[in-house]
């Protein structure tokens, strides 16, 4: 057996064949060609010559060829067919079409070429089958442009146009119903949105009907179970309290941002802050800056309230500044409030504020000029600063203080000018006389109602004035005094009443002359009950002590009183037992009649209760009654 050479160009197999064709005749030969049996005679050699050569190269592997380096032009058709079978060997798409390019340019008429076909045709069905698993893996574009690398002169090519509109139709109607499932999902129609989903299971395609499928199952799954969780936000969103508003956020902020649930949560989201921002605006509404801001600051900055939400913050950071009464805090105010839009809901707010900061810092600017001129404390520069403050109109914001701070400095301009009339009276006061305190007095006088040191002046003239009515006062209450001693307390009532209501004396004189009228009344009051006790009547006896009785309890005729009652008390007793001996009723009704503050009250209830028993005495059991009693009383023993 001969050897390959190395150019791998030799076909020694077919040698015989060769030499028996070549003996024939032209004719016979031309027909021998013809027949079947040349071609299975070929196809023998062909085989072979293969199979010589794959022995030739297992008995000389330094002879192998090396594939990837051959120069397929110059390279036997044997040598490519081994190549591309070694190739295709691999079960590659990019080796099978290797395999395919080694082949393809091997003419028609080559004794190999019905061998090469069959082997073109089994690598076809293997880029087909490759290129159909590509496909059923979910690699659209990478399993069509596999299935294009079939030759369109193999029988295996015919198959490729029909699998490729197959493909392209499911692959079509996959995206079709992925694209439905998630616009579903987006409209939060979770059960339609699986409805379609099942239907990619019924795609003749593996990765629609599985993983593509499971993937929006998972979805729906997840975006339902999301959504049944906002369902406790829903609710929350409805009232108006800041905590419960919160509440509701924080739930719909645990929804996973790749949810499609994710879009019911942002609408939660908004709706709640929408409620936030209303409450923060019916806090600023009532001037409550700080209310306003504490709500802003934790709600969401999300569309569309993210603008309103921000002017809000900047309104009430600019009021805020505003309360600190500075030209560099108003202007700091104004200029947070002049980015709020002509369509914001706070920007008349915004521009009335920032009229009233401009006025309120021309004002502060007046004020601040006007409290420099003051401090000099000179009746020309007081009126002076209150000039420059009286151009403060009284309706801007600073009026009400531009208001005070003029009467201020009109009550130290008083002062300025009333304090000689106070000095001169200290002075003309200080020498004790009536003549001077009485001029003191008129200097006061002179300090009108209404002026800074009235007040003061006022307060001068009670003290002198009560001084010089004390002065003529006092002996006529020393008087008086010295008659309710002697006893003659009319006399001392008399003249105690000559003290007029309103001098500094009254009511000092007044607590005395009630205190003499008082003893007066009492020595009036026992007078009469000892007047009336003369009758020795029970009524009369009973007057008399309830006269008695009338006398205070702080007047010096008490214990006489208290004495005498004792005593008329005794003898309305006396007169009840004397009548008790032919009148026994009447003796009840004069001893009942004793009042229980006489010491006769207690003796006088124990023969009330003697009488009224001998009037109404027990019945006596009569003798039928006693023998049933002494039975029963036997029987019971």
């Amino acid at each position: 057996m001969a050897k390959p050479n190395s150019r791998f160009d030799f076909e020694p197999a077919n040698q015989a064949t060769k030499q028996l064709v070549n003996q024939m005749p032209g004719w016979l030969r031309l027909s021998f060609i013809r027949s079947w049996v040349f071609w299975a005679i070929m196809t023998l050699g062909i085989s072979g010559g293969l199979v010589y050569l794959a022995l030739g190269l297992l008995l000389n592997p330094k002879a192998v060829p090396n594939c990837p380096e051959i120069f397929v032009p110059m390279s036997s058709a044997s040598l490519r067919v081994y190549c591309g079978q070694l190739a295709a060997s691999k079960q590659t798409l990019t080796d099978l079409v290797a395999a395919l390019n080694l082949v393809k340019d091997i003419p028609a008429n080559d004794p190999t070429r019905g061998y090469v076909d069959s082997n073109v045709q089994r690598w076809s069905l293997s880029i087909l089958r490759l290129a159909e698993a590509t496909y059923q893996e979910g690699n659209y574009d990478e399993a069509v442009n596999a299935a294009k690398q079939v030759p369109p002169n193999v029988p295996a090519h015919k198959v490729v146009s029909k699998r490729l509109a197959q493909w392209q139709q499911t692959w079509t109607k996959g995206i079709a119903l992925d694209k439905e499932t998630r616009a579903l999902l987006n409209s939060s129609k979770w059960v339609n949105a699986y409805s379609v989903a099942v239907k990619l299971t019924r795609l003749n395609n593996r990765y629609w009907a599985t993983t593509k499928y499971q993937e929006l199952a998972d979805l729906v799954q997840i975006a339902k179970a999301d959504s049944a969780k906002l369902d406790e936000a829903r609710q929350l969103v409805k009232t108006t309290d800041i905590k419960t508003l919160l509440k509701a956020i924080e739930i719909a902020k645990k929804v996973d941002p790749k949810s499609f649930a994710q879009t019911e949560a942002k609408t939660l989201i908004g709706t709640a802050a929408s409620q936030m921002l209303k409450l923060a605006r019916a806090k600023l509404d009532k001037n409550d800056w700080q209310g306003a801001l504490e709500i802003a600051n934790q709600t969401p900055e999300v569309s569309p309230i993210k603008t309103e939400l921000q002017d809000l913050i900047n309104l009430s950071q600019a009021l805020s500044h505003a309360t600190n009464s500075s030209i560099a805090e108003l202007e700091t105010a104004i200029s947070l409030v002049q980015g709020i839009g002509a369509n914001s809901s706070m920007y008349q707010r915004a521009q009335q504020s920032t009229i009233a900061w401009q006025l309120e810092i021309q004002d502060l600017a007046a004020l601040q000029h006007a409290r420099s001129l003051a401090t000099t404390g000179t009746v020309k520069d007081l009126q002076a600063a209150i000039m420059e403050v009286q151009r403060i109109p009284a309706s801007n914001p600073r009026g009400k203080e531009a208001a005070q701070v003029v009467s201020e400095w009109r009550k130290q301009i008083e002062t300025v000018e009333d304090t000689p009339y106070i000095t001169a009276a200290d002075k003309l006061a200080a020498t004790g006389t009536a003549a001077g305190v009485q001029n003191a007095i008129a200097q006061l006088n002179q300090i009108r109602p209404g002026r800074a040191l009235y007040p003061q002046a006022q307060q001068k003239v009670q003290q002198w004035t009560a001084a010089i009515q004390r002065a003529e006062d006092g002996p006529i209450l020393a008087q008086a005094e010295s008659l309710a001693s002697s006893g003659d307390l009319s006399a001392a009532v008399a003249m105690g009443q000559r003290i007029r209501r309103g001098r500094a004396m009254y009511a000092q004189t007044q607590e005395r002359v009630n205190d003499w009228q008082a003893q007066l009344q009492a020595a009036n009051n026992l007078a009469s009950a000892q007047r009336l006790a003369g009758n020795g009547t029970p009524e009369s006896l009973l007057g008399a002590i309830q006269a008695a009785a009338r006398v205070p309890k702080s007047s010096q005729l008490r214990s006489q009183a208290r004495l005498l009652m004792d005593n008329w008390g005794a003898q309305m007793l006396e007169v009840a037992q004397s009548t008790a001996t032919s009148d026994l009723r009447r003796a009840i009704s004069i001893a009942k009649a004793i009042p229980s503050n006489t010491s006769a009250y207690g003796s006088a209830q124990s023969y009330v209760q003697q009488w009224e028993q001998q009037l109404n005495p027990e019945p006596t059991p009569s003798p039928s009654e006693t023998e049933n009693s002494d039975s029963n009383s036997i029987l019971g023993n």
